[in-house]
């Protein structure tokens, strides 16, 4: 059974009328076990992760009204955190109850720190992914947009980035590893020759990956 956890999520609105510019956070936290996965399902937007000392993850979500609109009010209203244990991994989904009729009027930006040494999967719609910081295993797989990825090499044991329709790009302290092309519009990159123990993994449906990994 799906067990939700009580985490206090906290909802914060500036009030007024409905104009470019209203906007509503919603922010959650919760600890993780020594090797826990997290799992964060993010549908669109712009997500920024970054990896911290310590057991405890923190994630803010700023909903913000793109224009003036009669139900940008309402869909601010919708956006929600739910957090569970799931298998033994946590499971962070930001969700509306209303799934997606909202994100054309809504600018949704979210900010996470997650402990470094703790594994993560992200699976995301459409929008754009930052991620730094990290010293463990990572999946990402987004459907549509631009991943970028910023690792300490002494961490990492390999690496795999594929765009269905693309580009990707991985830079190693030796220099920038050549990509393979499928179909020519599809490409990839594989390297196995890290230090470390986590294996990074990155999937784009359509746009471009980009991974460097930093002495």
């Amino acid at each position: 059974m799906n067990k939700l956890i009580a985490l206090g999520i906290i909802c914060l609105s500036i009030a007024g009328g409905l104009w470019a510019g209203e906007s509503r956070i919603v922010e959650g936290k919760a600890l993780l076990a020594p090797g826990q996965e997290l799992v964060l399902d993010f549908p669109v937007g712009e997500l920024e992760i970054i990896g911290v000392e310590g057991s405890e993850f923190r994630i803010e979500v700023e909903g913000r009204c793109k224009r003036h609109s009669s139900r940008c009010g309402e869909h601010l209203k919708e956006i929600e955190l739910e957090i569970r244990r799931r298998r033994g991994s946590l499971w962070v989904e930001v969700a509306p109850h209303s799934r997606w009729r909202w994100w054309n009027s809504l600018q949704i930006e979210a900010r996470v720190t997650h402990p470094a040494d703790r594994p993560l999967v992200v699976d995301m719609g459409v929008g754009e992914l930052e991620i730094e910081g990290l010293r463990a295993d990572l999946e990402v797989d987004l459907g549509v947009g631009e991943v970028s990825v910023d690792l300490p090499v002494e961490a990492v044991r390999s690496v795999y980035i594929d765009a269905g329709i693309g580009d990707t790009e991985l830079l190693v302290p030796a220099g920038w590893v050549q990509a393979s092309r499928s179909f020519l519009i599809g490409s990839e990159c594989r390297w196995r020759d890290g230090p470390g123990e986590a294996r990074i993994r990155v999937d784009v449906g359509v746009g471009e990956a980009v991974v460097r990994l930093d002495d």
